[in-house]
């Protein structure tokens, strides 16, 4: 018999598990582990609820529930944030998924929740799921697709000398330059200590004011992507990189079945969209990640963001994915405000 209960921290090594043995297909097929502590990443999302589902002693499914805050309009709105929506493949076509919807829902409504979002590949409708059976619920919406790029790591000096990159603390006056940033955007968090006190933030200023900062973070000890298939012509796109690397001074990438070595730009906020700003940023980055013989560094952005046209559009793969977001209160107003506005989502997370 299926029953169904909040996770506990006895429950670790079941739920790496479960995460190791659901890949996501597709041309490109991933596999995102959680080693060694599939709790970890939970504390970056914020206060998360994991819920499992049990067949006797062993976990088949599971489901998570993060506790946001956002900004919407330059205003603070509570978000809930749903990931790690796994069942075992020995357990499919049992109802089990839709069980843990069910229980999530129930979870929900007891915290008074309106807005609820979640992160799909490109085409999957699976998270209809959660309210397609139920008529005083809206569907979730398509809000847009997000796009993350991923640069390969260059060992290059910077070759524009105006601007100076200097490792900083989290000072309030940065945490305040990102919040001034971030809150122009839909579905931002909102920034704290506690939000960057795991990343590496640089600053570039002019005349004593900051006129950008950079958050890195490096979430190779909470989660580690693997590919487990990729098309014929990238495994050749790769294996000649690799073949050249060291001369051209560039990442050694993996290989399939090899862990995906990343940085990730969880936060980059900028006074002016400058170009040269921007790429001085990512090449900094670029190098960064390469120092630290990682494959890349890592931004994602939504369609709609204005520092689309500032980035590098060279020796970068680029992978697609769906925002989609619901008012279960179906305020019209807010998913409008969503919709027409510039959507951001920390994917350092995902």
């Amino acid at each position: 018999m299926i029953k169904y209960r909040l996770a506990t921290s006895k429950d670790n090594q079941q739920l790496l598990e479960l995460t190791r043995s659901a890949g996501m297909p597709g041309k490109m097929a991933l596999r995102i582990d959680r080693y060694p502590d599939f709790f970890k990443l939970n504390k970056l999302r914020g206060a998360t609820t994991v819920y499992v589902a049990t067949d006797g002693a062993n976990i088949v499914g599971c489901i998570c529930v993060s506790d946001q805050n956002v900004y919407i309009n330059k205003q603070h709105y509570p978000l809930y944030y749903i990931s790690d929506f796994k069942v075992s493949k020995t357990h499919r076509h049992l109802g089990i998924g839709l069980e843990l919807t069910n229980t999530v829902v129930k979870y929900l409504e007891t915290q008074n929740a309106d807005l609820v979002f979640l992160n799909v590949a490109k085409g999957n409708k699976r998270p209809f799921v959660f309210f397609s059976d139920r008529g005083h619920y809206p569907d979730f919406q398509n809000i847009g697709t997000f796009t993350t790029f991923q640069y390969i790591g260059k060992k290059k000096k910077l070759s524009n000398k105006k601007y100076k990159i200097e490792l900083s603390r989290a000072t309030s006056e940065v945490i305040e330059f990102l919040n001034d940033y971030y809150s122009q955007y839909e579905l931002a968090s909102i920034i704290t200590n506690d939000k960057i006190k795991d990343t590496d933030l640089y600053v570039v200023r002019e005349q004593n004011q900051i006129l950008a900062v950079m958050a890195l973070i490096d979430t190779m000890e909470m989660k580690q992507n693997v590919v487990l298939k990729m098309p014929w012509h990238l495994k050749g796109i790769i294996a000649f990189i690799n073949v050249f690397c060291q001369l051209f001074k560039l990442s050694k990438l993996p290989k399939e079945n090899e862990p995906i070595k990343m940085l990730y730009v969880r936060y980059l906020a900028i006074k002016v969209y400058d170009k040269a700003l921007v790429s001085a940023l990512i090449s900094f980055a670029k190098q960064q990640a390469y120092n630290k013989s990682y494959a890349f560094v890592s931004i994602s952005l939504h369609e709609n963001d204005n520092l689309l046209q500032k980035l590098p559009k060279f020796m970068r793969f680029t992978f697609n994915s769906v925002g989609m977001l619901v008012s279960m209160k179906d305020n019209n107003k807010l998913m409008e405000m969503v919709n027409k506005g510039m959507p951001f989502r920390d994917y350092s997370t995902i």
